[in-house]
């Protein structure tokens, strides 16, 4: 086909359109000279090229802006008219990749979660019943605070001092068995329970200590109140020494009916008050000590000490001097003497 030439004059005609906007195809590709505007695809650009379809390019270089629907790209900076961006990788194991991402003063880069302000903390969020889930091992070089409850199913092993409450309105449960001594860092020094807050029962095999302060001790029927040992109403107090074993207080000894003063040369006494005295209560007699003449206590006598001298069969006191009978010098009748005057009666009487 051939091209004609067109002249001078009226290429320039055509070329400067006197204002009437050219088509090429209808809206094929149109200009619309009073705009400077340049359509594809439309005959009513609205920008100074606008494009109904799709541009391909090997490369699109554009210098200041680029808007795409609600995304505008300027210079470093990506914005959207609404309040969602969306970063949507197709596939199965879709895959958006970045070195560094940084959302206001929180920054993700590398493996490293951190903050850039100075102080600045990081909040996860879950939402609503939603839970932070930590799939491997967690290491925690810092402080660890928890304002809810802890709950651990497996083992915990705590290393360092170990501080539990910060008042004494906060409680301590145990609900499983304790595996290990329960051993104080200072020996005497710290207390289980108080004057005002004490443990109920106590459930132990051997209890050793130094010292016991309580105000009553019940151990059996036996009660320990202040200096006193006693029992419950109408029991028995038993003290018992095992086998050949006795009870000792102070210097006696008691072993089965015998009481012993074990202190060698000691006096045994029995002291009253006001007008206290000593009473031997029942029908049968007493014992007093027994001995011949020769056995007579003379280095340890003492005014008052009465025995039964087998020699004159008859008792004797010890008047300060001398062994005397009871009934003084004239009053008292021997055995022997008595014998001779029922003799005596006996004869004469016949």
């Amino acid at each position: 086909m051939a091209i004609g030439r067109i002249s001078g004059p009226l290429l320039k005609a055509n070329l400067i359109r006197d204002g009437v906007d050219l088509a090429f195809e209808t809206d094929l590709l149109y200009l619309d000279v009073n705009n400077s505007r340049i359509g594809i695809n439309t005959a009513s650009p609205a920008t100074d090229l606008d494009v109904n379809g799709t541009i391909r390019a090997d490369t699109l270089q554009i210098n200041t802006e680029l808007t795409v629907s609600q995304i505008t790209i300027n210079s470093n900076n990506i914005f959207s008219s609404s309040n969602v961006i969306n970063f949507a990788a197709s596939g199965g194991e879709a895959t958006v990749y970045h070195s560094r991402l940084v959302v206001d003063d929180f920054q993700i880069q590398g493996n490293v979660i951190s903050t850039e302000n100075t102080n600045s903390s990081i909040e996860i969020r879950p939402n609503g019943t939603g839970i932070v889930s930590l799939q491997a091992n967690t290491n925690i070089s810092g402080n660890l605070n928890v304002s809810g409850d802890v709950n651990a199913t497996g083992s915990i092993t705590i290393g360092g001092n170990i501080i539990i409450g910060d008042e004494s309105t906060d409680t301590i449960t145990i609900n499983a068995s304790i595996q290990s001594d329960i051993v104080p860092e200072t020996d005497d020094l710290y207390d289980l329970g108080s004057p005002t807050f004490r443990w109920n029962d106590i459930y132990a095999n051997n209890f050793y200590t130094t010292t016991i302060n309580i105000p009553e001790l019940y151990v059996g029927d036996i009660i320990l109140r202040n200096n006193e040992i006693t029992t419950q109403p109408g029991q028995d107090l038993f003290i018992d020494g095992n086998a050949a074993g006795g009870v000792r207080l102070g210097n006696l000894r008691i072993t089965n009916n015998i009481i012993t003063n074990i202190s060698v040369n000691a006096v045994t006494e029995i002291v009253h008050t006001g007008n206290g005295y000593f009473k031997i209560a029942g029908t049968n007699a007493f014992v007093p000590p027994v001995g011949t003449d020769a056995q007579r206590p003379t280095a340890y006598a003492v005014t008052g000490m009465t025995r039964y001298n087998t020699n004159s069969k008859a008792l004797e006191v010890w008047d300060g001097n001398a062994w005397a009978n009871p009934a003084g010098s004239s009053g008292a009748v021997s055995e022997n003497d008595a014998n001779e005057i029922a003799a005596i009666y006996a004869l004469i009487l016949g």
